[in-house]
């Protein structure tokens, strides 16, 4: 039997080689899979395109999420409660015209459905319609009703890019936005002498981050100007689409009677 299983593990290596980084995570997902006792290999619900049964495990920030990734649609959590928040507050039924920073393919056709107006943006050219820098935005004052940002502030000089979504929004308008929060911080926690992208994902999780947020986001959000509502899901609701328990979404208005900034 200890034969089997060395020459087993010389196979499982040789074929690690010789496949592409992505498809040894798929295979080691699949493993990890069904490695779990079969109770927890459990059902839910994907808001984001209907599939009805068992989630599958997602690699992200150094750890593996079981129950993470929609096999369908590919959602993964953050996409099924922005989706689940979408059909339930009126708020989502139309976005007219929406900016969509750093857009993902999983939310893109339920957003385009419920904007008159549905362009996407990226510093990088060629990822979207329109290359823009959220720190220093190239467009009109008051020319958006909408902007959603999924998990785009921990990469960005936050002080500098909610002022400008504040400057782009129209009166109204308002910016559903999304980001990794410690909710047990006071504090944010970020170094703007960590460049180093090993060092920036031990410390910030991922080698892009430049930080990880604590509860004092919200007054960071506050700060640019704008009304903020706070949406998190609850024990039902993670239950049933697979979400993150307490995973939030900030919902940033910029006020009809617009107020100065601090």
């Amino acid at each position: 039997m200890g034969v089997i299983h060395k020459l087993g593990w010389s196979v499982a290596r040789h074929l690690a080689k010789s496949m592409s980084p992505y498809h040894v995570r798929r295979m080691a997902a699949l493993f990890a899979e069904h490695g779990r006792p079969a109770n927890e290999r459990q059902s839910y619900v994907c808001p984001n395109c209907g599939h009805q049964g068992p989630m599958e495990p997602f690699f992200g920030s150094g750890a593996m999420r079981f129950d993470a990734q929609c096999p369908k649609c590919h959602s993964r959590e953050r996409h099924r409660f922005l989706r689940h928040w979408m059909e339930a507050d009126p708020r989502g039924a139309n976005f007219g015209s929406l900016l969509h920073f750093a857009p993902e393919p999983e939310l893109q056709v339920a957003l385009k459905d419920r904007s008159e107006i549905y362009r996407t943006a990226d510093i990088t050219p060629g990822r979207a319609d329109l290359v823009l820098n959220m720190e220093d935005i190239d467009l009109p004052d008051g020319s958006v009703d909408t902007i959603m940002a999924n998990h785009v502030l921990e990469h960005v000089d936050d002080s500098k890019a909610l002022p400008e979504m504040y400057r782009i929004l129209k009166p109204g308008g308002f910016a559903v936005l999304t980001v990794p929060v410690v909710t047990s911080w006071d504090t944010s926690y970020e170094d703007g002498t960590i460049t180093d992208k090993t060092q920036r994902f031990i410390h910030f999780g991922q080698e892009d981050h430049v930080r990880y947020f604590g509860r004092d986001i919200e007054n960071r959000i506050r700060a640019a100007g704008f009304d903020l509502d706070v949406i998190t899901s609850d024990g039902a609701t993670s239950a049933k689409y697979a979400l993150i328990p307490g995973d939030t979404i900030y919902v940033a208005t910029h006020p009809k009677a617009a107020a100065k900034p601090n």
